[in-house]
């Protein structure tokens, strides 16, 4: 049989075919720009997996309740859609099961793969998600106590509290700085403190930031000093960073020691044999 007449390489073209054709289905270059570039924050693969036709019954079947809020979480509120997310799911779900298809028909035997490879490729944007709402949620967590620094020096100093954070929002920067920005834009359209508030903790996602939340709106509603309480957080903060470090590295050490008596020794004494042997007629001729 010749390559061309192959079933799997004739698997193998169509779907690099259906690639490139999906590939090529890009937006219209007058809606890039700044929702180009949040666009850009999702993968290809999720893009391309999203675009794949798909049946309606299975986009539903993989959709969750919690899609909403996690990408929310993720940052991603502007660039990906629930729909979407389940879309990708169906999409790599399908894409899976299509590249098991040239393995079963050069063997039987490996068309058990099929649903292994489908499960495979329906998990991969949930992953994906998941991993950058961790890295999204330890950003937040890492750039809170500068937060509270300044915030506490403005608010001190005489500040109202929205120029406090305007400002400190702008000198910050960062993911923590967007989402100060994003609740004044809030409340300069007349959206409540506390539900901006909420918006904020349900958007990071985040127990150490509800606690920062609650003190500003108790500071608010009671007139309590706000300066001592954001500076009794931050140090707090460090402190739980600093004890997470060193768990952390605590629990590298047996790590460490487990590598060292796995790889390092036994080098040793493969080396340490080596040698005896390169000199062995040399020892035995001396004994």
């Amino acid at each position: 049989m010749s390559l061309a007449a192959n079933p799997v390489v004739l698997w193998a073209a169509a779907l690099v075919c259906a690639a490139m054709a999906l590939r090529a289905r890009r937006e219209p270059a007058a809606a890039c720009g700044r929702a180009g570039g949040r666009a850009r924050a999702v993968p290809a693969a999720v893009r391309l997996a999203a675009r794949l036709p798909c049946p309606s019954s299975l986009v539903r079947a993989l959709g969750h309740r919690e899609d909403e809020a996690r990408i929310a979480r993720a940052g991603l509120s502007d660039a990906l859609a629930a729909p979407d997310l389940a879309r990708a799911r169906a999409g790599g779900a399908l894409a899976g099961a299509a590249l098991a298809a040239p393995l079963a028909i050069a063997s039987p035997l490996l068309a058990a793969l099929a649903p292994v490879l489908g499960a495979a490729g329906a998990l991969t944007p949930s992953r994906w998600l998941a991993g950058r709402q961790a890295t999204r949620r330890a950003a937040l967590v890492r750039e809170l106590p500068d937060l509270l620094d300044l915030l506490g020096i403005c608010v001190e100093s005489g500040m109202a509290l929205d120029p406090a954070l305007e400002l400190v929002a702008d000198r910050l920067g960062g993911t923590l700085g967007g989402e100060i920005d994003r609740v004044l834009r809030d409340l300069s359209l007349g959206t409540p403190r506390a539900a901006a508030y909420r918006a904020l903790v349900d958007r990071a996602g985040a127990p150490e930031l509800a606690q920062t939340v609650g003190a500003l709106l108790q500071a608010e509603e009671l007139g309590a000093p706000l300066s001592r309480a954001l500076e009794g957080q931050a140090e707090a903060l460090r402190v739980a960073r600093r004890q997470a470090a060193r768990e952390r590295a605590a629990r590298a050490a047996p790590k460490i020691q487990l590598v060292v008596a796995l790889v390092l020794v036994p080098s040793v004494l493969l080396m340490m044999l080596a040698a005896l042997i390169a000199h062995a007629d040399a020892l035995l001729g001396a004994v």
